[in-house]
């Protein structure tokens, strides 16, 4: 039995089209696995403590991978000043903190949404400004990935001052 060239072509799109089928369903299975539902929080207060604490952490240590992981992609940073910057702008451009300490926290839940307000005294300097207010009131957001949850955005509603 003889076989055109269409149909050799045919049949090749539709093997690709069969590998490439396979391929997306496998990968939707595996992002499916690894991917979790935000955990239904006792708590929100206690983990929103642990993760701003982590995040100002960072912050000292000017840990760049750290806060890579740990910003969300859609991070964004407003500050009372008018200034802010998203998260490739911010990674760039990191405050330097030298102490810092939360008090006030608490912290709401509803779905993959985590949001704490919280005053933290910081001393450092923030876009070339020393910075040593007293407590500053300052709200965070954090979002679940589906793995972990990641600080997508952060404000702080206090002016600069040295």
């Amino acid at each position: 039995m003889a076989t055109t060239a269409g149909g050799r072509r045919a049949r090749s799109v539709a093997v690709a089209l069969a590998v490439l089928a396979l391929v997306l369903v496998s990968g939707a299975s595996a992002t499916r696995a690894t991917s979790r539902p935000a955990p239904r929080l006792a708590d929100p207060t206690a983990t929103a403590t642990r993760l701003v604490n982590r995040f100002f952490v960072l912050l000292v240590h000017k840990d760049r991978a750290g806060l890579q992981r740990f910003l969300s992609p859609a991070f964004q940073v407003q500050r009372a000043d008018g200034s802010g910057a998203g998260k490739k702008e911010y990674l760039a451009n990191l405050p330097t903190v030298t102490r810092f300490q939360i008090t006030q926290l608490r912290a709401t839940q509803a779905g993959a949404t985590l949001v704490a307000r919280y005053l933290a005294q910081v001393e450092g300097i923030v876009n070339g400004k020393p910075y040593t207010p007293g407590p500053a009131p300052r709200l965070s957001v954090f979002s679940w990935s589906g793995k972990r949850w990641q600080l997508a955005a952060h404000a702080n509603f206090n002016p600069l001052t040295g």
